[in-house]
């Protein structure tokens, strides 16, 4: 049996308390994590079955570490539900691990709408480029010209000398041939199945509204069919590269439908003031560990807080790998003033939210009992503040000497808000070759943490960052700071 919907979620995490292995009803409790994967031409599940394999530690007294059953909540058949045993010692109850799967709707892409958005990048002002992109922005405006003052130097050889330079494609057919082949086929593998898949998403142009369109509704969908279903007591929604950004986008639109209760259950909220008291110590200088620490058990504590009087929102943690959010104001505003106006108009919502409006405001409502009608009034979050109750943790590779890191993601703290925990992580493998660019693909590669710790590096093994991230084991009731998402 699983608990019900309206049922006091725990505390996940927060260490306050010990948390039971049922819910006040005595219903089992369950939680879901929803992993959406980045760019990328990639069969379903494969993200899902690696994701869950690295994540999730031997299981004793089961065959395996985790089942394949049928996928109940979204529409595509392709699919499945992953779900991983509760596990006593390991203080986790039972998870049923999903993907979201997008891919498919960026079927079809073409190299115009590539084009247009490369361009649309390179001809913003320079000072509109953050300090991270500067040097592959210079770099590519540097190949565009080469590029440019090639073919007219090339074209004017050929007129003034008779050299033909460039004949030799008619003189050697088939190599011409063979080279525009394999030159044809690396760029639609790169271009098309990787690059378009940003452009199109991240462009509101006419051509590409209806793909976003779909990607957006149907991950909206899968997490509120999530919350509908009453199995869940808590959900963790995961997004790598890109798709990131897609669970940005499925929070700050779900919040506006599930941010009010059903059936509300009037009582105190003093985790409301309180959560407006840590949200400014944030303000008032540059966020420590330990003031964003203090900060995200606020955050749960406020979670807690609304669950009780009936807000059904399930997502206590919203955990971002190798994210372009470090770029939003490069890639999803025209200038550094939209950027900063969206946000404070709650168009992009911020953690904590962003703007001088009040936090909570106090709404009524009529219940029908009976032939009577009673009032009843709570105090609910606004429209653009999702993150006042789901903590954000954000893991990444620093990204050094053009070719080390991770040059996709970065650091969001002071970017969409000083309430994001960023957790600068080394490769989990220890390898040094994991440590360059290719580091974007490698969150949640499993390896070596002693070797990787050995090697020098500064930052935690990012496996070791992603499980302490995702708060799995909350039923062991250990304390905030050790399950932070950060080492011990």
């Amino acid at each position: 049996m699983e608990p019900s919907p309206g049922t006091a979620a725990p505390a996940a995490g927060s260490g306050d308390a010990q948390v039971q292995a049922v819910s006040d009803d005595g219903r089992r409790i369950r939680q879901a994590v929803v992993v959406i994967h980045g760019i990328g031409e990639q069969r379903p599940m494969d993200t899902l079955r690696g994701f869950v394999d690295a994540v999730l530690t031997d299981v004793s007294g089961y065959d395996t570490k985790y089942r394949s059953k049928p996928d109940a909540m979204g529409d595509l058949l392709e699919t499945r539900r992953l779900q991983a045993p509760a596990s006593r010692q390991e203080g986790r109850p039972q998870t049923d691990f999903y993907e979201y799967y997008w891919a498919h709707h960026m079927e079809g892409s073409k190299y115009s709408q590539v084009f247009r958005w490369m361009l649309w990048l390179l001809f913003r002002r320079p000072s509109s480029v953050v300090s991270a992109l500067r040097p592959a922005w210079f770099a590519s405006w540097g190949l565009l010209v080469f590029a440019i003052v090639l073919l007219v130097a090339g074209s004017w050889v050929d007129a003034t000398s008779g050299s033909h330079l460039f004949d030799w494609l008619g003189k050697w057919i088939f190599a011409g041939g063979v080279l525009t082949f394999i030159l044809q086929s690396i760029a639609s593998y790169v271009v098309l199945g990787y690059v378009a898949d940003a452009a199109r998403y991240l462009t509101p142009n006419p051509g590409n509204i209806e793909a976003r369109n779909k990607i957006r509704s149907e991950g909206i969908k899968l997490v509120r069919s999530l919350h509908e279903s009453g199995k869940y007591s808590r959900i963790v929604i995961v997004g790598h590269s890109l798709g990131s950004v897609i669970g940005f986008d499925i929070i700050r639109n779900l919040w506006s439908d599930l941010r009010q209760p059903g059936t509300p259950h009037p009582q105190k909220q003093p985790e409301l003031k309180a959560f407006e008291q840590e949200a400014a110590k944030l303000d008032a200088g540059p966020p420590t560990r330990a003031a964003i620490e203090s900060f995200q058990q606020a955050q749960h504590r406020l979670w807690s807080e609304f669950r009780a009087i009936g807000v059904p929102w399930l997502v206590t943690d919203f955990v971002t790998l190798g994210s372009p959010l470090t770029h939003a104001q490069f890639l999803m505003a025209d200038n550094e003033e939209d950027f900063k106006r969206r946000k404070v108009q709650h168009e992009y919502p911020c953690c904590p939210p962003a703007g001088n409006d009040t936090l909570g405001y106090e709404t009524r409502y009529r219940i029908q009992q009976g032939a009577e009608t009673i009032v009843r009034s709570v105090r609910v979050a606004h429209h653009g503040a999702p993150f006042c109750c789901t903590r954000w943790t954000n893991l990444y590779f620093p990204y050094r000497r053009w070719i080390f890191g991770d040059l996709i993601g970065g650091p969001i703290n002071g970017v969409l808000g000083t309430g994001v925990r960023d957790v600068a992580v080394v490769p989990s493998t220890g390898k040094r070759l994991d440590g360059t660019l290719l580091s974007h693909v490698r969150y949640w590669t499993d390896g070596n943490a002693a070797q990787s710790a050995a090697s020098g590096s500064d930052g935690t093994p990012s496996l070791k960052a992603l499980r302490s991230a995702l708060r799995l084991e909350f039923l062991r009731g250990k304390s905030a700071r050790a399950n932070s998402g950060t080492a011990p």
